[in-house]
């Protein structure tokens, strides 16, 4: 649009049109883009996958029917950004097809949604782009400074997040194969979905999913989710894996994980209602995971290995847990301040009488089981604010606030027992 002399657009609006009439127009502001709740009522930004037989006539009333509703509808694509990805069939056929359309020629793979699609196993290349995005999300994290709890939730939600969501859609190695059963069950329901009314109709038909031989024409995939069909019924109890009507990924990877071996402070990191941050630098203690100075001495680093608290003795674990003498004065005071009487023991004689705790159901055992894990988290602190910032603080200032913080994260009844 050509405008005479110098301008400068400054008064952008949109109006959505509801039941045939344009609202008031909405000003444009800063933030409106692609996610944007509003945006899928503005544009029209959507990728679109239509699936036909690899035929002329069938391809051609696919594209007709299109093409009626991107009149009726005003919402048309554009052909010049749009691809034909033909497989199963000859070059000559595949250059018929894309001749008759009168649009490019693709290629397989393709992404969609971000992720590769593809007509045969995927290759160490087809799956990069996963590697590259996991590594990508660690790196953008490693600038931020988080701490292990952050880190660890990050884990749990963004990184399996992103592989469940490929295990969901790809056959890929053992590890997913929670998450390939979920199909099976799909499948076996009959549930309201457009693939799985596919796969019956032109797969299934009127045999029985379960007993039936693999059908000819599947792709690789669909063959090997077909074959490994005797994983889920050797399960016998398949209600088993079903919570509240549907299949849970959860419950079936627990079922297929190997029994790993048990250890005796499980019940100290799984029952604690003591804070993330603190249970996870307890469960690095537990593995004997901290950065202890014996540890870093180990490590080869040039560093005063005494313990910076008593400067008594190298800084190993159970010096630190709790032969060292302000440790013990520390964990002492907190006892007193929750009303239990024992004598201080080695740090494995800790944790097995703390694993005992753990394992009741007592207000004054849940207690305990916090003031456990609190107070190494403090202790930890403590050594750490003395190494770095040459400062540490009172015992009966310490004590005080785990106490603090067991009240604040303690339920009425367990409150009782600390008044």
């Amino acid at each position: 649009m050509a405008l005479p002399g110098k301008y400068c657009l400054g008064s952008v609006s949109y109006s959505i049109l509801v039941n045939g009439f344009p609202t008031k127009p909405i000003p444009a502001k800063k933030g409106l883009r692609q996610g944007d709740p509003m945006s899928p009522y503005l544009f029209a930004i959507d990728d679109l996958l239509m699936f036909a037989r690899a035929y002329i006539p069938s391809v051609s009333a696919i594209f007709q029917a299109f093409t009626k509703f991107s009149k009726a509808s005003g919402l048309e694509a554009n052909l010049h950004k749009s691809d034909v990805c033909v497989a199963g069939v000859s070059d000559t056929a595949a250059s018929q097809i894309v001749d008759a359309l009168g649009i490019a020629k693709g290629s397989f793979p393709f992404k969609y949604l971000g992720v590769p699609l593809t007509t045969r196993k995927l290759s160490y290349t087809d799956c990069k782009p996963l590697i590259e995005k996991t590594v990508a999300r660690i790196k953008s994290w490693a600038t931020k400074f988080l701490p292990y709890a952050g880190r660890l939730q990050l884990v749990r939600s963004v990184l399996f997040g992103i592989q469940l969501y490929w295990c969901q859609i790809f056959v890929m190695p053992k590890k997913n194969k929670a998450a390939v059963l979920k199909h099976y069950w799909a499948l076996s329901m009959k549930q309201d979905r457009l693939w799985i009314k596919w796969m019956h109709t032109y797969y299934v038909k009127h045999h029985n999913f379960w007993t039936m031989q693999v059908p000819n024409g599947l792709t690789w995939s669909m063959r090997k989710f077909w074959a490994n069909r005797e994983v889920f019924v050797d399960f016998g109890d398949i209600d088993q894996f079903i919570t509240h009507g549907k299949y849970s990924i959860q419950k079936m990877y627990l079922h297929l994980r190997q029994n790993a071996t048990t250890v005796s402070w499980k019940r100290i990191i799984c029952n604690s209602k003591a804070s993330p941050k603190a249970t996870f630098i307890v469960w690095l203690a537990l593995q004997n995971r901290l950065a202890t100075k014996e540890r870093l001495l180990k490590w080869n680093m040039q560093i005063d290995g005494g313990c910076v608290s008593c400067q008594t003795q190298v800084e190993t674990l159970e010096h630190l847990f709790y032969e060292c003498i302000f440790s013990k004065r520390v964990w002492s005071s907190v006892l007193s301040k929750i009303g239990v009487d024992i004598t201080i023991q080695t740090w494995q004689g800790e944790i097995d009488w703390e694993a005992k705790k753990s394992r009741g159901t007592k207000p004054r055992d849940k207690i305990c089981n916090m003031a456990f894990v609190e107070t190494i988290y403090n202790i930890w602190l403590q050594r750490n604010s003395k190494v770095f910032k040459s400062s540490i603080d009172y015992v009966d200032v310490i004590s005080s606030r785990i106490v603090f913080l067991i009240a604040c994260r303690c339920d009425d009844q367990m409150r009782k027992c600390l008044v």
